[in-house]
């Protein structure tokens, strides 16, 4: 992850959903007495859009900016056993996800209107 501005790059979908999705999922009991597995977020993603941050995958073919959602396999954490014991497919709705492609796009733009034409070699290396 690199961060510049309020803007933090990602170089993959794999890695965005590291960073977005709590590391494991927790049993819970529902109004009605059923189990249900349930996942969530994790601190830093949920503190980066408080703080009003922007999110960009590098990958021009990303699923998660296509899809706004991101899934994970994380491990199901259940009280009273240590041994997490099985895994479960989360997906989450993500906000403040930004194309990569319009923001090469901006950032020429920009520093074009600088002075700086050669903005575009600095960025895709």
């Amino acid at each position: 992850m690199e961060i510049k501005d309020d803007i933090l790059f990602f170089e993959s979908d794999d890695e965005f959903a590291d960073v977005c999705i709590a590391p494991y999922a927790v049993v819970v009991i529902r109004e009605d007495g059923m189990p249900t597995i349930c996942s969530d977020y994790s601190d830093i993603y949920k503190r980066s859009i408080e703080e009003g941050k922007t999110f960009i995958i590098k990958d021009v073919n990303s699923k998660v900016y296509r899809r706004h959602c991101v899934c994970k396999r994380v491990p199901v954490k259940i009280e009273g056993d240590p041994a997490y014991s099985r895994d479960t497919l989360v997906q989450l709705d993500v906000e403040n996800l930004e194309d990569y492609d319009d923001y090469l796009f901006e950032e020429k733009i920009r520093n074009r209107r600088l002075g700086n034409d050669n903005i575009y070699n600095d960025l895709t290396q």
